[in-house]
């Protein structure tokens, strides 16, 4: 019983944190409106209504610290509601603290100042009466597990809603099953029709032999063979009546079949819609908490900045508004930091001292939406973008030439580049908009920039309302089918090999006037070719495309465009690169689900991995050396093997992030300055997934500012190249080792 005991709370406490959560956020949207708006007495009841509520629901778990500091809170807005208290700008700092407070408790995180204390901070308020018994021994209050029916909806556990979106998305297997079942059946029916073609050429041969055996020629047969022959012509004659019949009965079952399978897709479609309406939320679940980071922003910083929400009743799916959180607040973070001018510089140019962040929600066509971020702020410098650019290598000095300002602007995507010199809380590390992009790109959507100089820019992000079925191209490379993603899938055409061309010595085609690395997608799969290829024979290309990259992947097949749903691999095969999951198809084979971004991004790697590397040595720590410097590469590669370390090397930061999700090192010893994505964003991605692994820094960037944002991200170690000595970097390394 014991362990049916703690299910049970397991459960409750699941239940409370949901219920929670909508109760926090409700009390920040109040508050924020009454920071603006001023004491309107149905704000003001509703924010008390939701404390009373987030009180009792924690009172039922036995969350007494949180229940403490509503208990608190709800005395202080019982007087705001009775007029004896008008809340003032340090208040409402004291009431947004209890929130995070609050918030911090409900997820067992440490929170930014004790509860005790902000209880204190809150009964210092003049006015506040103390209840009488701060925990009275229980209270008539609805209970979070129970299910909770009101205007005809019902509370439902966010895992069960997934389990029951999986399970609808699943039809679609028995959907794709039964529609290969009748394909069988045509094609049974097909070769039923070219037997019948057959028969009738025999036909006139069997009356033929029907007149001389049983006609005037009768008594030219020896009579032993009179009775079999009779026999014989019989059965034939059976036989085809039976296979007509047979053939007769198979085109009606299969037509039945076709019946059935449009009369299972009707209603599993309408099912799969239901279960999927059931998880769609108003975008404002997610856009609505933004507000109290922008209201704390502007309360720290020189800067005032207002959030502005439109549209958020319109729903999303669960899934896509959790995918696009980090990328929204990412957008915000931008706007902030980068977009909205300091108060004096916006009175200059005859702007209203306060900026203005804009999130508009609105509809698409083909169940599609927008979500724009825009502010008022200086907007995007071409020039500044461009001479970044050039300065960090993105661009040559020739590219930069042929570049326009406006095509300038669309550098911001490109990970690494940042026009800011000063690492800050909110950005400046040189992220860009890449992870925005790769996000949304990963969700189907696209992303659109537009911008004016001095009065602001919009980014919007178009997405799918659904986390609806895919549909792939299947291909078959070898002897095994893969599934390519129809949105990450450009062109589909047939060449020559001896019609490629070659650029910089690897195989390429140009279309449209741009010129397309073509690679072997089994070479790009690690898989050894079973046989020469005939440079006569057209082969198929594929062409995919993922934000600003491309690639052309030579296959043996392609074999057809369906709906696919992606299955995920498993822990145990989570870390395979270049596969995002697989599907079973109608016919009951697995066909894997390959990673566009990490195919294009293997492909464009100016150096390719051996397609098996060697194992370690015993006992050896292995080094990964990220340099885009071969001769850097080269050297801190033979000084660290000649001290016993294993060492394997990368070209950037992209290619470095690859190694990392195929095998496991030790230390990690990375450049900054390198293109497609520089040291501080590698050290910041390895740090948001390892903590632990020891990285240290080897540039030729000495400045303050640079050793500082070194430091801001993570790495361990900053070593400058002009003052590199081998024997303080070893003594580094083991330093590091021993950590």
């Amino acid at each position: 019983m014991a362990g049916s005991d703690e299910e049970f709370r397991a459960r409750l406490l699941e239940t409370f944190r949901e219920e929670a959560e909508e109760y926090l956020e409700s009390i920040t949207a109040g508050l924020i409106d009454l920071e603006k708006s001023g004491p309107d007495p149905a704000t003001v009841e509703s924010v008390y209504r939701r404390i009373h509520s987030l009180k009792g629901a924690a009172r039922a778990v036995n969350l007494r610290e949180i229940e403490s500091v509503c208990q608190t809170l709800e005395t202080v807005f019982s007087l705001v509601k009775k007029g004896e208290y008008v809340p003032g700008v340090e208040d409402f700092d004291l009431f947004f603290r209890t929130v995070a407070v609050a918030r911090a408790l409900l997820r067992n995180e440490r929170p930014p100042e004790a509860a005790g204390e902000i209880i204190a901070a809150l009964r210092a308020i003049p006015g506040h009466e103390k209840p009488a018994a701060a925990l009275r021994p229980r209270e008539a209050c609805p209970s979070p597990a129970a299910v909770e029916r009101a205007g005809g909806t019902v509370r439902i556990a966010a895992q069960k809603l997934d389990r029951l979106t999986t399970g609808a998305d699943g039809l679609l297997s028995t959907r794709l099953s039964i529609a290969q079942r009748v394909r069988e059946l045509e094609e049974m029916t097909a070769r039923f029709a070219f037997w019948q073609w057959n028969h009738s050429q025999a036909f006139n041969d069997l009356n033929l032999i029907r007149r001389r055996a049983f006609g005037d020629g009768k008594a030219a047969l020896p009579p032993d063979l009179v009775l079999p022959l009779q026999r014989a012509v019989e059965f034939q004659e059976y036989n085809r009546e039976f296979v007509t019949s047979l053939q007769h009965d198979l085109a009606a079952y299969a037509r039945a079949m076709e019946i059935d399978r449009a009369a299972l897709e009707a209603g599993t479609s309408v099912i799969a819609d239901l279960v999927h309406d059931a998880a769609l939320l108003p975008a404002s679940s997610i856009l609505a908490p933004f507000s109290a980071f922008v209201r704390e922003f502007s309360r720290t910083s020189g800067k005032s900045v207002d959030l502005a929400i439109e549209g958020g009743e319109l729903e999303v799916d669960r899934r896509i508004l959790d995918a696009l959180r980090e990328p929204i607040m990412h957008l915000i973070r931008n706007s902030i930091d980068h977009g909205i001018e300091e108060p004096e510089t916006r009175l200059a140019g005859k702007k209203p001292a306060g900026g203005t962040v804009r999130i508009r929600v609105f509809p698409r066509s083909g169940s599609r939406v927008g979500i724009e971020v825009a502010d008022d702020g200086a907007g995007i410098d071409g020039n500044a973008i461009r001479r970044t650019a050039v300065e960090t290598g993105v661009l040559s000095a020739s590219e930069n030439a042929a570049l326009t300002d406006s095509e300038a602007i669309w550098l911001i995507f490109r990970s690494g580049l940042t026009t800011s010199r000063v690492v800050t809380d909110l950005s400046g590390r040189g992220l860009g908009l890449a992870i925005v992009e790769d996000s949304v790109s990963r969700l189907g959507g696209e992303v659109t920039v537009s911008s004016a100089v001095g009065r602001g820019t919009a980014i919007t992000l178009s997405v799918p309302v659904r986390m609806a079925t895919l549909r792939g191209l299947l291909v078959r490379a070898e002897r095994q089918v893969y599934v390519l993603p129809m949105q990450q899938v450009r062109q589909v055409l047939r060449v020559r090999p001896d019609f490629l061309d070659l650029e910089r010595g690897r195989p390429a085609i140009r279309i449209a006037g741009e010129t397309i690395e073509v690679i072997r997608l089994t070479d790009a799969l690690g898989i050894p070719p079973s046989g020469s290829d005939d440079p006569s024979r057209a082969t198929p290309l594929v062409i995919i495309a993922y934000g600003a990259g491309q690639i052309a992947c030579m296959v043996d097949e392609v074999i057809r465009v369906q709906e696919i749903v992606v299955r995920p691999l498993g822990a145990q095969l989570r870390s395979v690169r270049r596969v995002d999951g697989a599907v079973i198809l109608g016919d009951g084979r697995v066909a894997l689900v390959l990673d566009p971004l990490e195919l294009i991004q293997d492909a464009m790697q100016t150096e390719r991995p051996a397609a098996f590397p060697a194992a370690p040595e015993e006992g050896a720590k292995r080094i990964l050396v990220v340099e885009d410097s071969v001769t850097s590469r080269v050297l801190l590669r033979e000084i660290l093997e000649k001290a016993g370390y294993q060492v394997e090397t990368a070209v950037d930061g992209i290619d470095a992030l690859g190694r990392l999700k195929e095998h496991e090192f030790d230390m990690v010893v990375s450049d900054v300055d390198m293109p497609r994505m520089n040291g501080f964003v590698l050290v910041e991605k390895i740090r948001a997934r390892d903590r632990r692994i020891p990285v240290a820094l080897v540039t030729s960037l000495d400045s303050p500012e640079d050793r500082e944002q070194g430091r801001a991200v993570g790495a361990d170690a900053y070593i400058v190249k002009s003052s590199f000595e081998t024997g303080g970097f070893l003594d580094m390394i083991r330093r590091l080792e021993r950590r």
